[in-house]
């Protein structure tokens, strides 16, 4: 290509980025330029100044921890609409996957003085270093995204994306926060012909007087609302954000706190998939249910493929023939006249369950349908915030941190005066495998966590059932427990449970430190390249649990009709509201899912927490210890065999 062809392949190959992150059109080809040769010339028109503590700087409130600003140098005059060069590279420091940042610190040449001088860190050890660095970074860290190396494009439904975090060079981690007197704009840039992330700086007002401060805004907007100010909360003085958000409290401010979004329609039509459904239900005309009839079965699961082995179903290629689809791709067209007289493994608005956010707030529906009647235990007595915001005793303390920043930064404040545990665990909405999960009690990093992607706040288990395990001295290890769930039908609702369930272990022993220690408070070993990964068959843990738990009615037989009690309030919350607040009725439709779940001891009572409900889940595991076990499941979805050895009916 000749230099004009490239310019013009880049434009066409980068311009979503150029679009989206609104790079004036003048700065186009001196940005392509400088990137192609990696021209960092910032240092001829950008000086670092020390920070004077005796000065009034403009916007003092904000960067405290700050050793150096960013001004201009003499004579420079930056005109972000005629100076075609007014816009630069910043270098990255540092970049890196959140479950990796103690590792690096420890372990990359010259990476802890580095950081521990650019955060203003002074500390006796490097142990004491790198931990006042993994809380202050969140005052300097900026965030990508890439594809997941956790998932393989083969074998997975859909591609996913795993968030990056990154701290600029000197430079760029030394510009000031102003929100009413920013004059460049940072973003993110990645050059494909590189393979390489840059920071991009450029003006976005003149800036004609020498010595001019830089500053940007760290919330990316003006808007004077209460959710913005929380956004900048992580830069401010200590002190006063207590202050901040002490009068915010529920006392002081209680229409906060009375936002329902359980019946929210903007978000439940927001993460619905257009499903399609006939809302006057059709009968189904299907084959009849005979014990010679043979099903045609067409699926895309390997392990269907391989394991559906009963006489009374024949595995097809084409999909129009089929009586049964069994598919592992969402499905999104339930109507009558596109899927016939065929079953199919799905649910219209299945992901009321399947997806976090809309889990959250479907549970809050339990309040309504049980109140206090329910033999389930509590723990919100004499907390407001949680008996107001409804949350079931089965499911974590929750808050959508798209529409509830503010109360969850009240509720951690509350948390913290009242000396509570204080830690959460922040997921992504809708990912599996742990991937984007992290275990925190770091204010700062909680409120920053959202810039890669809308995130869930939940209480973290820090009292969990634990299980000693003799091979490892006895020491106590976390685990978490996943069943089988089958649906057949929500009005009425037949539900039921696969009694064989499975065990998770972490691989390390359980304390409520060290919290970005995957092997100690993670139980997803399985793919994670090198983890070692623990079975355990469920005969076996009901013995050790029955040994060390046994006692004061706290066997596995009356845990397990918790667990199974849980189950069934999930699902009759699921189904209270019609679509979109609810899944929809389908007589063609059937479905699996899995339940994870942890144990959490709460005043010398086993409560059974649900973690989530997956879509699709991986049952290599089942089916390599149970060979019989989709036999089992699609007799129960399919042929509507309710004897089955392993299969419980759990629907009232």
């Amino acid at each position: 290509m000749t230099t004009n062809d490239e310019y013009e392949f880049f434009l066409k190959t980068h311009e979503f980025q150029l679009v989206i992150n609104n790079i004036p059109k003048h700065f186009y080809r001196r940005l392509y330029e400088k990137m192609k040769n990696e021209i960092f010339d910032s240092g001829s028109y950008f000086q670092l100044c020390p920070v004077d503590d005796d000065d009034d700087e403009l916007e003092r409130i904000y960067n405290p921890e700050h050793r150096y600003y960013v001004s201009t140098l003499e004579n420079i005059i930056l005109d972000p609409h005629n100076d075609e060069n007014a816009i630069f590279l910043i270098d990255h420091a540092w970049t890196y996957r959140i479950k990796d940042a103690r590792n690096n610190l420890m372990n990359i040449p010259n990476l802890y003085e580095r950081m521990a001088l650019l955060m203003n860190v002074d500390a006796e050890t490097k142990e004491d270093g790198i931990e006042v660095i993994l809380q202050r970074m969140w005052k300097y860290n900026q965030t990508y995204t890439l594809t997941s190396t956790q998932i393989d494009p083969q074998q997975d439904c859909e591609e996913a994306y795993e968030p990056y975090w990154y701290i600029m060079d000197e430079l760029g981690s030394s510009i000031r926060h102003s929100s009413t007197n920013a004059n460049v704009c940072c973003t993110s840039f990645f050059f494909a012909p590189s393979q390489t992330m840059f920071t991009i700086l450029y003006p976005i007002v003149r800036i004609d007087q020498s010595y001019t401060e830089i500053f940007r805004n760290f919330a990316y907007d003006n808007k004077d609302t209460l959710d913005h100010n929380i956004r900048l909360l992580p830069w401010q003085n200590l002190n006063d954000r207590k202050t901040f958000l002490r009068n915010l409290m529920i006392e002081n401010n209680p229409e906060l706190f009375n936002k329902k979004l359980e019946n929210n329609l903007e978000i439940y039509e927001k993460c619905h998939q257009n499903d399609l459904y006939d809302k006057n239900l059709i009968i189904n005309q299907s084959i009849k249910i005979d014990n010679n009839h043979i099903w045609k079965v067409y699926t895309d699961h390997e392990l269907v493929k391989q394991y559906l082995t009963d006489k009374h179903y024949e595995l097809i290629d084409n999909p129009d023939q089929a009586d049964i689809l069994f598919v592992m791709k969402q499905f999104k067209d339930f109507r009558h006249e596109t899927l016939g007289n065929k079953l199919i493994n799905q649910f219209p608005f299945e992901n009321i369950v399947t997806n976090k956010e809309l889990l959250a707030l479907t549970a809050r529906r339990w309040k309504s349908l049980y109140g206090s009647s329910s033999s389930s235990s509590s723990s919100s007595d004499n907390d407001p915030y949680i008996d107001v915001h409804g949350s079931p005793p089965w499911l974590a303390t929750t808050f959508n941190l798209t529409y509830e920043l503010s109360q969850f930064a009240i509720y951690f404040q509350y948390r913290e005066d009242q000396q509570l545990d204080n830690t959460w665990i922040i997921k992504p909405i809708n990912l599996t495998r742990s991937i984007d999960i992290s275990v925190t009690n770091t204010f700062d990093m909680i409120i920053r966590l959202p810039e890669s992607g809308p995130k869930i706040a939940c209480k973290y288990i820090s009292s969990p059932v634990l299980l000693k395990i003799p091979e490892m001295n006895n020491h106590d290890f976390k685990f978490d427990v996943r069943y089988v769930l089958l649906l057949r039908n929500i009005r009425p609702l037949k539900l039921y449970v696969h009694k064989i369930f499975w065990l998770r272990f972490a691989n390390k022993p359980f304390s409520m430190n060290e919290l970005d220690d995957y092997e100690k408070h993670f139980t997803v070993m399985n793919y994670r390249p090198n983890a070692f990964l623990r079975q355990m068959n469920c005969q076996t843990f009901i013995s050790m649990y029955n040994e060390q738990y046994g006692q004061n009615n706290q066997t596995w037989s009356i845990v397990e009709q918790r667990i199974f009690q849980m189950f069934r309030e999930i699902f009759q919350c699921a189904t209270k509201e019609e679509p979109p607040l609810g899944i929809a009725s389908c007589l063609s439709s059937r479905a699996l899912y899995a339940a994870d779940l942890m144990l959490e001891m709460i005043d010398n009572k086993v409560q059974p927490k649900l973690l989530e409900i997956n879509f699709t889940p991986d049952c290599h595991r089942a089916c390599t210890f149970y060979p019989n076990f989709y036999n089992q499941v699609f007799n129960v979805l399919f042929r509507d065999i309710d004897d089955e050895q392993d299969v419980i009916d759990i629907s009232v």
